[in-house]
């Protein structure tokens, strides 16, 4: 099977998935992108990616699964407890001083506990406080689950006792979130690599996210949501994706894995968000 970026077959591929599932490859990193493929390819008993890209084309189930896989579409409620605690303790009080409703966008939100995760957090420090929080995901299937907030206990495991018993109830071997969280998020479809972004929020949690795409697609990204943030709005990423030229788009460094949106002259401006 050819491993280098600009094979025929490779590239075949590249175009057969951009028409069939909207997704662009190039904006990932083709060496991940093309070492993980080997493991679903000979699932769907690919020998190469022309034949695989045929099989996606012809077969519906298989598409979907590849779009789930290359979306990344794992999540669970305070993943990354110790960065959710430090979100809770040193993140919102601060943000919360400055507006007392918050405007949260929860980016890449799978399957959406990361956005309830974030209403069932306000709901304990502001109670009754209606806020504004967003999830959006490139994958309308996962977007679905996600509106029926109903989870395995392995989802779960991370939520504080007192929320759980106050917000979920079990029903066999799944947890069905409350009503009264559920309505405060909304979900919609997004593509971070080509929709445009809204603006104003105080809090964007894009994590495990990014962290297939290429430099430049991540720089773009973080631009965009530099733009979308309002001044002194943070932006909150995943475990695996610090950012390194953080000073030259415009944030400062609050904490690991915390980014506070500043007017930075240093800011590459000339960079424009496509």
């Amino acid at each position: 099977m050819p491993n280098y970026v600009d094979s025929p077959e490779y590239r075949y591929f590249v175009s057969k998935i951009k028409a069939l599932a909207n997704i662009d490859l190039d904006s990932y990193k083709p060496w991940q992108i093309q070492r993980r493929l080997t493991f679903v390819m000979e699932q769907a008993g690919a020998a190469n990616y022309r034949k695989y890209a045929d099989i996606l084309a012809s077969d519906e189930a298989k598409l979907t699964h590849f779009v789930n896989w290359v979306t990344i579409n794992v999540s669970e409620f305070y993943r990354d407890a110790d960065k959710f605690r430090s979100l809770e303790r040193l993140i919102l009080p601060s943000l919360l001083e400055q507006n007392e409703r918050l405007r949260i966008w929860s980016a890449g939100c799978s399957n959406g506990a990361e956005p309830y995760t974030m209403a069932l957090i306000l709901e304990d420090m502001t109670p009754g406080v209606k806020h504004e929080i967003i999830g959006t995901d490139l994958d309308s299937r996962i977007l679905k689950t996600a509106r029926e907030a109903r989870y395995l206990a392995r989802d779960v495991k991370s939520v504080p006792r007192h929320l759980l018993q106050q917000f979920f109830t079990q029903d066999g071997e799944t947890y069905v979130l409350s009503d009264k969280v559920k309505k405060r998020v909304h979900f919609k479809k997004h593509d971070l690599l080509k929709d445009p972004y809204d603006n104003g929020f105080d809090l964007i949690l894009c994590r495990n996210v990014v962290i297939y795409f290429t430099n430049e697609a991540k720089d773009n990204i973080y631009n965009k949501f530099w733009l979308s943030l309002k001044d002194g709005g943070v932006l909150f990423v995943g475990g695996a994706e610090s950012i390194l030229n953080a000073k030259e788009l415009g944030f400062k460094v609050l904490a690991p894995f915390f980014y506070a949106k500043v007017l930075n002259t240093g800011r590459l401006d000339a960079r424009k968000a496509s």
